[in-house]
């Protein structure tokens, strides 16, 4: 495999386009046409949060953004009774109200309600939230940060259903989970920064999942799995000087965790 880094001026494709979120079959079905430039949007958003310098600080497990989020949704349903809707599902004002008390000066309330939507559909399918009475409560609880970490982790990674968490490709997301240990092998192979967009194409080439240059699939592999290591404190983000390009790299520790997934 070959990778080939590209600084902003010499790159064609900077920035996801529209294109890549074209509709083929559904090109009539307005709600699914909406539902897609949504999606193109929330990632444009979180393309542009990644040069926030808080997003490039290392990040200790114990202290890693899903820590935190868990944290928020455990204070929130020990704290009052929340009545769960239709198929279990947690009112958007629990969202609301849990993503005020995350907020911070830099920080879109709409990215951290996506975040908590996505973390709280793991913990229910990892058994972490349980229903009585159609109100939702913690099954248990944790001791201290690392059991609830890898108790999430281990729901995260092979107890919860990825179409489900990611939604603006179900197919995608199920192809992403069918591979996600040879994902986890591919970058533990990695000991110095890898572009985003280098380590998906050899991942799609390694899997066949897609095309390289798919910037769709690129977009959704970042979106969406990357972002979900990086919450978990696995992976950080960086990016040099004079270029648009994010890096990947692979902590010590978060390798030795993947070790023990796969």
């Amino acid at each position: 495999m070959t990778s080939f880094k590209k600084i902003k001026s010499e790159r064609k494709d900077k920035e996801i386009n529209q294109i890549y979120f074209r509709m083929k079959e559904q090109n009539n079905d307005k709600k699914f046409c909406n539902s897609a430039l949504s999606t193109f949007n929330l990632i444009n958003k979180f393309h542009s949060s990644l040069q926030s310098n808080e997003l490039f600080k290392s990040m200790k497990i114990k202290d890693c953004y899903t820590l935190t989020l868990a944290n928020a949704i455990i204070d929130k349903l020990s704290s009052e009774r929340v009545i769960a809707g239709k198929g279990n599902s947690l009112p958007e004002k629990f969202y609301d109200e849990t993503a005020e008390t995350l907020l911070q000066e830099d920080s879109d309330k709409e990215l951290i309600i996506i975040y908590l939507k996505q973390l709280a559909n793991v913990m229910k399918q990892g058994g972490i939230i349980i229903f009585k009475d159609k109100a939702a409560v913690v099954s248990e609880s944790f001791q201290d940060r690392d059991s609830l970490y890898f108790r999430l982790l281990q729901s995260f990674w092979n107890e919860t259903e990825w179409s489900d968490i990611f939604p603006s490709s179900p197919e995608a997301a199920v192809k992403l989970y069918e591979n996600r240990n040879t994902f986890a092998e591919l970058i533990q192979g990695f000991y110095t920064e890898v572009s985003v967009e280098d380590f998906s194409n050899d991942f799609f080439e390694m899997t066949e999942i897609a095309e390289r240059n798919d910037y769709f699939m690129i977009s959704f592999l970042d979106f969406y799995l990357i972002a979900w290591l990086r919450n978990f404190g696995i992976i950080d983000y960086s990016s040099k000087t004079n270029t648009e390009i994010i890096y990947l790299s692979i902590h010590d520790y978060g390798r030795d965790i993947l070790r023990k997934l796969v």
